[in-house]
């Protein structure tokens, strides 16, 4: 009895990871597809479900992909953009890193200069302390 349950399991855990395959397809959009979403996207970032359907009757170029996918499209096109976002704000903060550092190297070999003239400045003196004594 024990072997006929692990053997149902099995079973459905197949019959799972297939229908996670089917749920996971990537779609392929064609460039007048991307147009149209994005000329909706410009107007609206995140359509309800009731709008995602009209765009789906109102443009044919559209009727041939599911809501849900319509819908993981404007999920990955929000994302894109955050990314993008994200991308540029660091860029910005890396270049004045970047200058805040070349600042701080070019300080810190002025700096490196003066302690070791200071240190020969030193030598000469304790040498003419030690000279007069």
């Amino acid at each position: 009895m024990a072997m006929a349950v692990a053997h149902q399991h099995r079973e459905s855990s197949s019959d799972s990871i297939n229908r996670h395959l089917d749920v996971g397809k990537y779609v392929r959009y064609t460039s007048e597809q991307v147009e149209a979403l994005e000329r909706v996207y410009a107007e609206c970032l995140k359509p309800s479900s009731l709008r995602r359907q009209q765009l789906i009757r109102d443009c044919p170029i559209l009727s041939n992909i599911e809501p849900k996918q319509i819908k993981v499209w404007f999920q990955n096109r929000r994302c894109r953009e955050k990314q993008r976002k994200e991308a540029s704000r660091l860029q910005t903060v890396n270049r004045k890193m970047t200058a805040m550092n070349k600042l701080l190297m070019e300080e810190n070999d002025r700096l490196q200069k003066q302690v070791s003239q200071l240190v020969c400045e030193n030598g000469f003196m304790w040498q003419q302390l030690h000279t007069v004594c």
